[in-house]
């Protein structure tokens, strides 16, 4: 999604079936509403019904002859970031307007990569990324690591640098299953950078593997940014 929503409360909506507000009305108003678990729902053709993060159902309400919906949940299920700052109270729903770099989210590594701020790495082609991930001993086996992005992003962009590549390199960003993206890294490339859709994902998987087997390891510097 590429188009953004930035939603400054104003009244109320739900956000994982808690009601909140801002502006010159109170904060919190009291009011009488009805859950409503009568309506059905059909996202694409398929039946779905509204859950919270512990996978609980949850139900619209309804007040003064307008039903709200979870948007958390609704964003969800449509592949839209959902992600809300308590301390200004505003909801933003898709793309962000400001970006947030990859390693000031939880990142998950395992013996062949780590997360660095090493200039050695940092600085590539005279600018400073300050942050990103190592992927070293990459060979025909894949290696990995993860990013958890809980749902808050619409979008990523990441560029891929050469540590020691001695051939081609398979970059795939996935999300579960399904391949959001693959990198082509070539033995003399200097710089490949993608920015792509990653419909709310809770979790990324970056995978890197060689295309040909050539019984040596390469590595790589990956950083990037989160929208």
């Amino acid at each position: 999604m590429n188009k953004k929503l930035i939603i400054a409360l104003s009244s109320f909506t739900l956000l994982g079936g808690m009601a909140i507000g801002a502006g010159a009305a109170p904060i919190l108003e009291k009011i009488t509403a009805n859950l409503n678990w009568g309506i059905n729902y059909n996202i694409s053709g398929k039946a779905w019904s509204p859950v919270d993060q512990n996978g609980k159902k949850l139900a619209a309400i309804t007040y003064n002859n307008t039903t709200y919906l979870p948007v958390r949940s609704v964003g969800e299920a449509l592949g839209v970031a959902v992600d809300y700052n308590g301390s200004s109270q505003t909801l933003t729903l898709g793309e962000k307007s400001d970006t947030t770099p990859i390693t000031s989210e939880k990142i998950v590594t395992d013996y062949s990569s780590y997360v660095t701020k090493d200039k050695q790495f940092t600085v590539q082609q005279e600018k400073d990324y300050i942050s990103g991930v190592i992927m070293k001993q990459i060979n025909s086996a894949d290696k990995e690591f993860n990013i958890h992005t809980e749902g808050k992003y619409q979008k990523l962009e990441v560029s891929v640098f050469p540590v020691d590549v001695k051939t081609d390199i398979s970059v795939r960003i996935l999300d579960g299953d399904v391949l959001l993206k693959e990198i082509i890294f070539g033995s003399s490339d200097k710089i490949q950078t993608a920015s792509f859709d990653i419909g709310a994902a809770k979790k990324l998987t970056i995978e890197a593997d060689t295309l040909k087997v050539t019984g040596t390891d390469s590595s790589i510097f990956l950083t990037g940014d989160l929208k």
